[in-house]
């Protein structure tokens, strides 16, 4: 009869035990594909305010082509500074501002993706959460960075695509 017993506590804690698992790596997945539509938006708002410059300011997107997001998000602002009649357009300042509140939701989802990986990797790799983890196959998660983000979770970045202007 104990042995019944005992095997039932193994069992109960193996199903809660793979359940926390998979509550864990399902929020993962969800906030990763937040992430994905964060930087979505993103992206449409610098194509909103490239689109706008390149109009009238042509010779200065060359450049601002081959920088990062975070880059050309700040190459943006300051040719706002350096002409300013830039910034009596309501299309490129609303997008801009867009761009700059998406670039802080896309750090605190990443900060928020990034607590949720440390606690699975923790909740697989203790003992004896580990045993359970092995049985059914749960590996650690890479953390995300988002300058890394597609080599990470090989989830589509969408870059801003200047080649459609």
């Amino acid at each position: 009869m104990k042995i019944i017993i005992v095997l039932i506590i193994i069992a109960v804690y193996i199903v809660v035990t793979r359940n926390k698992f998979n509550e864990l790596k399902n929020a993962i997945k969800h906030e990763g594909s937040d992430i994905g539509i964060q930087i979505a938006k993103r992206t449409a708002c610098l194509n909103d305010a490239l689109n706008i410059v390149k109009l009238s300011y042509e010779k200065e997107i060359a450049g601002i082509e081959k920088l990062t997001v975070n880059d050309r998000l700040e190459q943006l602002a300051f040719l706002g500074q350096k002409y300013p009649e830039l910034q009596s357009i309501n299309g490129y300042q609303e997008a801009l501002r867009q761009a700059m509140e998406l670039n802080k939701d896309i750090s605190a989802a990443r900060e928020l993706l990034n607590g949720n990986i440390r606690m699975y990797n923790t909740a697989i790799t203790n003992f004896p959460g580990n045993l359970v983890a092995s049985m059914f196959g749960y590996v650690e998660e890479k953390y995300i960075d988002e300058e890394n983000y597609e080599e990470n979770k090989k989830i589509d970045k969408s870059e801003v695509n200047f080649d459609q202007f």
